[in-house]
């Protein structure tokens, strides 16, 4: 369980001595349910896989329109990006540049806009700012580049959600949010 104050403008309470009462501004605490890491995991999950059958359909969409040979099942994993980049082939920078690109719309519109992935939504989540309020888009913009931070060393900013109190994981502390049980 955690509070947030709905009010950043309050005063501190070591402050409120030296505050006339008619010019104290009453903060709201809002009371939510921090989400945990399977929780998270699992939403995260179902958005990296909706991002990857998207990039994937678009990708084949364009090959076939193209001409361009679509590899066989057995051939498909990461050496087949990673000779794709060794050889400077355009194909395979352009579908990881419209993965990243998807990726980051996404992020930024579902996640800070709207406060809610489809990932997020199935599992009963909801991303919110400091404040209580949804991140908007400044705040998933942040957040994007924090989610980098984040997974660019092995995940482990993710991880950080295992041992923190609040159950946030390093891209929320960096972008001021958290994500909550949705009520």
């Amino acid at each position: 369980m955690a509070a947030l104050s709905a009010s950043s403008d309050a005063p501190p309470a070591s402050a409120t001595s030296s505050i006339s009462p008619a010019d104290e501004r009453p903060s709201r605490v809002l009371r939510v349910r921090v989400a945990g890491f399977p929780r998270r995991l699992l939403a995260a999950a179902v958005d990296l896989g909706i991002l990857l059958v998207l990039s994937a359909g678009v990708v084949v969409a364009v090959a076939l329109i193209l001409g361009v040979p679509i590899p066989r099942w057995r051939e498909l994993g990461p050496d087949l990006l990673v000779a794709g980049f060794l050889d400077r082939n355009p194909f395979a920078v352009g579908a990881a540049g419209l993965f990243a690109g998807l990726t980051a719309l996404y992020q930024v519109y579902f996640g800070g806009i709207a406060g809610q992935t489809p990932g997020k939504r199935l599992v009963g989540l909801r991303v919110i700012s400091v404040n209580g309020r949804l991140p908007g888009p400044a705040r998933g913009t942040a957040r994007l580049l924090a989610l980098a931070v984040s997974v660019l060393p092995a995940g482990l900013g993710f991880l950080w959600s295992l041992f923190d109190r609040e159950h946030r994981a390093l891209h929320d502390h960096l972008a001021g949010t958290y994500v909550i049980v949705d009520s």
